[in-house]
């Protein structure tokens, strides 16, 4: 088999791309920089390419590829519109398609869903919650440095809304399984971490493995739009948008049971994925 992963060098495309560098398949890897990625190892290369050059990507691809698309969403919705040759897509897309509040990252997911539902290639379509404990995401790591640069995290409601993130060895083993199983093509299957828990006890939890010593605080929501406007305005402190506040309110809870189907076991915990 061929394996071509779009966004090879951060996030979960990075940890698939290495994992899939030990196995027998001739694997090619794609993103803009190679971030310390070898160019060549074992029947895996990486090749340094931007996605949005779709004629170079389809050059990498044939009728024999699995595509797994790792990066953006409209970077696969335009290589879509070029209907390339390939055997069958695993597409990486994301929960926030689900939101109540949705914004131009839910409009671009919701383009490339319509443009793979709309064609005929075979395609298994992943909907990650927060990804933590990838390399080049930053969930996590974003409530470490906003506790460094400050005695408190605000939250609305008191932060009762739930929050369900996946470790990034959850997500891989999901596109691994999807790979070496083509009767999930045509599935559409979330994956979550394995319990929801309020946002307080996340952040409180961020907080404690990092090291930091902070508190949590309720704030109101008009109060807290307001604050966010001049998270941009301190040296070191993570910006928050309107859209990031908005996102707050709502519950991320989900069912996981497709996910343990696939990947044939319990998803990790937070308490055991934020020591990993």
């Amino acid at each position: 088999m061929k394996i071509v992963v779009i966004g090879a060098s951060t996030g979960p495309g990075r940890v698939l791309y290495e994992q899939l560098t030990h196995s027998s398949h001739e694997v090619i890897g794609i993103a803009r920089q190679a971030r310390g990625l070898d160019a060549e190892t074992g029947n895996a290369r990486f090749v340094e390419l931007d996605a949005n050059d779709t004629h170079s990507v389809i050059a990498l691809v044939d009728d024999e590829t699995t595509l797994v698309h790792c990066s953006r969403p409209e970077l696969l919705t335009a290589l879509l519109s070029q209907a390339p040759a390939v055997r069958r897509i695993i597409a990486i897309g994301s929960t926030r398609i689900y939101t109540r509040f949705p914004d131009d990252k839910c409009s671009r997911l919701s383009a490339m869903v319509h443009k793979l539902r709309m064609g005929n290639i075979p395609t298994t379509l992943l909907h990650p919650t927060m990804i933590y404990g990838a390399p080049g995401l930053h969930n996590v790591e974003r409530v470490a440095a906003f506790a460094r640069r400050s005695p408190w995290i605000p939250l609305p409601d008191q932060g009762r809304s739930l929050i369900q993130p996946v470790h990034v060895d959850d997500v891989v083993a999901a596109i691994m399984a999807c790979i070496d199983n083509p009767e999930t093509n045509g599935d559409t299957i979330v994956l979550a971490g394995r319990a929801a828990l309020p946002y307080r006890e996340f952040i409180e939890l961020c907080i404690e493995k990092s090291g930091q010593h902070c508190r949590v605080i309720s704030m109101p929501y008009l109060l807290m739009s307001i604050a966010a406007f001049f998270t941009p305005l301190i040296p070191g402190l993570p910006n928050v948008t309107q859209d990031e506040i908005r996102r707050l309110l709502e519950d991320k809870q989900f069912d996981t049971s497709d996910m343990k189907s696939l990947i044939g076991r319990e998803p990790i915990s937070l308490e055991d994925g934020l020591v990993l």
